[in-house]
C-alpha cells in the first residue's frame, strides 16, 4: 500500500512539474491584461513608449562597456573585445526577437520565468526564474562595485583605497557599493514613473558623455594598437563574449515591465529591440576607441576609459568620463534591480513564494516588499564579493535563460494551448535534441581550442536535423484578439540562438559550471520538496474531507433512525382483541 502511495505521490509531483496551466491562462493576452488590470495586486500602467525604450538603454549601456571592457580586453580578447561584444550582441538580438514575441503574447511582469512556464511547465519556470533572479542579483552587485571604482577615480583615488581585502579575490568589502544599492532600492519603491524619469535624465547625460568619449578618443587612436586584433585567438573572443553577455541582460528588465506599459504589443518590441540595437552599436564603437588609444596589455581593469584619458594628459575628459560612467552605471544598476522584485512578485502570485512577495504598495503602486528584500540581498553581495568572480558566475545564468527562451518559442509555436502530454512530446523531443547537440558542439569546440573536429561536424549536422524537424510539426495559431509581434525565420533564428548560447557556455570556466550545477540542483531539490509537501497537504485535506463527509453521513443516518423511531412511537396502539397477549390481564 505504501509503495502505491509513493508512486501516486511521484506521479502527482511529475504532473505538477510539467503542468502548463499558468501558461495556458497567460497565453491569452486579453485575459492576462484584464486580470492584471483588475487585480488588487496589479502594478500601475505608468510607463510610456519613450520610458520603456530609455529603460532598456539605461539598463544595458552602463553594465558592460564601463565595467567589463578593461578586464576582457586585457585578459581575454585584446582588441578583439569589440568582436566579443558584437558576438554577444548578435546572440542577444536573436534572443530579443523571441523575448518580443513572448512579451506581446504574455504581457506579464514575469519575463523569462513566465515564458519558460508556458513552454515547459512549472518546473521549467522555477529553474529559469531561479537562474534569472540569481543572475540579476549578481549583476546588480557587480555593477555596484564598478560604481565604486569610477567614483574613486573621479576623486583621484584608487578603488583599493576604499575597499578592505579580507580574502584575496573572493571577499573584498565595499561599503560604498552597499550604500548605492540602498539608494536605488528607495527610488524603486517610490514608483515606476519616478524611476523612469530619473533614468531618462541620467541616461541622457551618460549618452552625451559617450559621444564625448568617442569624439575625443578617436583623435588619439593608434591603429598599431589593433594589431594583433585577436592575440588570444578566436577562443579568446568567444570567451570574452561569454563574459560580456550579461552586459545585455538589461533588455530583460523591459520585459518585466510588461504590466506597466499602455500598449504591450507595440511598446515592448520597441523597447527590447530598440535598446539592443542602440547599445550594441555604442559598445562596439567604444571598444574600438579604447583599444586604439592604448595597448590592450596596458588597459586599466577597473576604470579603463578614465585612466586612458588621464595618461594622455586629458584629465578634463577623464573627469567627464568618470561622471558619465557613474551615470551609466547608476542607471544600469537601477534597471537591474528593477527586474528582481517583479520576478519575485509573479512567482508569489503563482504560489511558489510566500504571498508577502506579491503585495503591491497601495501608495506607490510598486512591489515594495519584494523590492526591499532584493535590495537587502543585493547590498550584502555588493559589499562582500569580488567583481571578477561575480562576472563569471552571472554569465552562465544569463546564457541559460537566453537558451531557454529560444527553445521556448520553438515549443510554443508548435504546441496547442490545451495540449495533453502526447501532443506536447514531439516538440519537446526536438528541443531536447537541439539542446544536446548544440551543447556537445560548444563544449567540443572550446575544448579543442576553437577548432572543429569530426565530432563537432557530427554535432552540427544533428543541430541542422533537429532544427529542420520542427518544420514537420504544424504551427499552432494562438487565440486572443490582441495583435502580437511574431519573431521572423522560426525555427532557424531561434536554433541559431540556441547554438550560439551553447558555444558561449562552453567558453566559461569551471567555477561557472559548478555554480550553475549546484544552484540548479538546489532549485530542483527545493521544488521537489515543495511539490511533495503540496501533494501531502492535498492528500491530508482530501482524507479529512472524506472523514467529515462520512461523519456527516453517519450523523444523518442516526438522525434518520431517531426520526423513524419517533414516528413509530406516534402511531396508534393496536386493538386489544387477544387479552392473553398482555401480561397485565393475569395479575388480577
Amino acid at each position: 500500500m505504501a509503495s502505491r502511495v509513493d508512486r501516486a505521490g511521484v506521479d502527482a509531483v511529475w504532473r505538477r512539474a510539467m503542468n502548463r496551466r499558468r501558461g495556458e491562462r497567460a497565453t491569452d493576452s486579453d485575459a492576462s491584461t484584464d486580470d492584471a488590470s483588475t487585480s488588487d495586486r496589479a502594478l500601475r500602467r505608468a510607463l510610456s513608449r519613450v520610458d520603456i525604450l530609455f529603460l532598456g538603454v539605461g539598463g544595458i549601456v552602463g553594465a558592460g562597456v564601463f565595467v567589463l571592457t578593461g578586464e576582457v580586453a586585457s585578459r581575454r580578447a585584446g582588441p578583439g573585445v569589440a568582436a566579443s561584444y558584437a558576438l554577444a550582441a548578435m546572440t542577444s538580438a536573436i534572443t530579443g526577437l523571441a523575448y518580443a514575441e513572448f512579451a506581446t503574447m504574455m504581457p506579464e511582469a514575469g519575463s523569462s520565468y513566465s515564458y519558460a512556464y508556458a513552454a515547459f511547465g512549472e518546473f521549467g519556470g522555477v529553474i529559469t526564474g531561479g537562474n534569472l533572479v540569481l543572475e540579476l542579483l549578481i549583476a546588480s552587485a557587480a555593477i555596484a562595485r564598478g560604481w565604486t571604482s569610477y567614483a574613486a577615480a573621479l576623486v583621484g583615488a584608487s578603488a583599493e583605497a576604499v575597499r578592505l581585502n579580507v580574502i584575496e579575490g573572493v571577499v573584498v568589502v565595499d561599503v560604498v557599493a552597499g550604500l548605492v544599492v540602498g539608494a536605488m532600492t528607495a527610488l524603486l519603491v517610490a514608483g515606476a514613473k519616478e524611476t523612469a524619469r530619473f533614468n531618462f535624465a541620467v541616461t541622457c547625460a551618460s549618452l552625451l558623455v559617450i559621444a564625448l568619449v568617442v569624439v575625443a578618443g578617436s583623435t588619439k587612436i593608434d591603429v598599431a594598437n589593433w594589431s594583433p586584433f585577436a592575440p588570444y585567438g578566436v577562443g579568446g573572443i568567444i570567451s570574452g563574449a561569454a563574459v560580456v553577455i550579461f552586459s545585455f541582460v538589461g533588455f530583460d528588465t523591459v520585459a518585466t515591465c510588461a504590466e506597466e506599459v499602455a500598449d504591450p504589443s507595440v511598446d515592448l518590441p520597441i523597447g527590447i529591440l530598440g535598446s539592443l540595437g542602440i547599445c550594441a552599436s555604442l559598445y562596439v564603437i567604444m571598444c574600438l576607441v579604447i583599444t586604439g588609444m592604448i595597448s590592450y596589455a596596458d588597459i586599466d581593469v577597473n576604470a579603463p576609459f578614465a585612466v586612458a584619458f588621464t595618461n594622455f594628459g586629458m584629465s578634463w575628459v577623464a573627469s567627464f568620463v568618470s561622471v558619465g560612467a557613474l551615470a551609466a552605471i547608476t542607471t544600469s544598476l537601477l534597471l537591474s534591480m528593477m527586474g528582481q522584485p517583479r520576478i519575485f512578485m509573479v512567482m508569489a502570485r503563482d504560489g511558489l513564494l510566500p504571498p508577502w512577495f506579491s503585495r503591491v504598495s497601495e501608495r506607490f503602486g510598486t512591489p515594495a516588499n519584494a523590492t526591499i528584500f532584493s535590495g537587502i540581498v543585493t547590498g550584502v553581495m555588493a559589499v562582500l564579493l569580488d567583481i571578477n568572480l561575480l562576472a563569471q558566475l552571472v554569465s552562465i545564468g544569463t546564457l541559460s535563460v537566453f537558451c531557454c527562451v529560444n527553445l521556448g518559442i520553438l515549443i510554443v509555436r508548435c504546441t496547442p494551448e490545451d495540449a495533453d502530454w502526447s501532443r506536447r512530446t514531439p516538440p519537446l523531443r526536438r528541443a531536447l535534441g537541439l539542446l544536446l547537440s548544440s551543447l556537445a558542439f560548444g563544449l567540443d569546440y572550446r575544448q579543442r581550442g576553437s577548432a572543429v573536429s569530426w565530432f563537432g561536424v557530427l554535432c552540427l549536422a544533428l543541430v541542422v536535423v533537429s532544427t529542420l524537424s520542427f518544420l514537420t510539426l504544424p504551427v499552432v495559431a494562438k487565440s486572443g484578439s490582441r495583435k502580437t509581434f511574431r519573431a521572423p525565420m522560426v525555427p532557424f533564428l531561434p536554433a541559431v540562438g540556441v547554438l550560439l548560447t551553447c558555444v558561449l557556455i562552453g567558453g566559461l570556466g569551471a567555477m561557472a559550471w559548478i555554480r550553475y550545477i549546484v544552484y540548479t540542483l538546489a532549485c530542483t531539490a527545493a521544488y521537489v520538496t515543495f511539490a511533495w509537501r503540496q501533494y501531502e497537504h492535498q492528500k491530508a485535506s482530501s482524507s479529512a474531507s472524506s472523514g467529515i463527509e462520512l461523519a456527516e453521513t453517519g450523523a444523518a443516518d442516526a438522525a434518520d433512525a431517531d426520526a423513524d423511531a419517533d414516528d413509530v412511537a406516534l402511531l396508534p396502539a393496536p386493538t386489544q382483541s387477544a387479552p392473553a397477549h398482555h401480561p397485565r390481564t393475569h395479575s388480577t
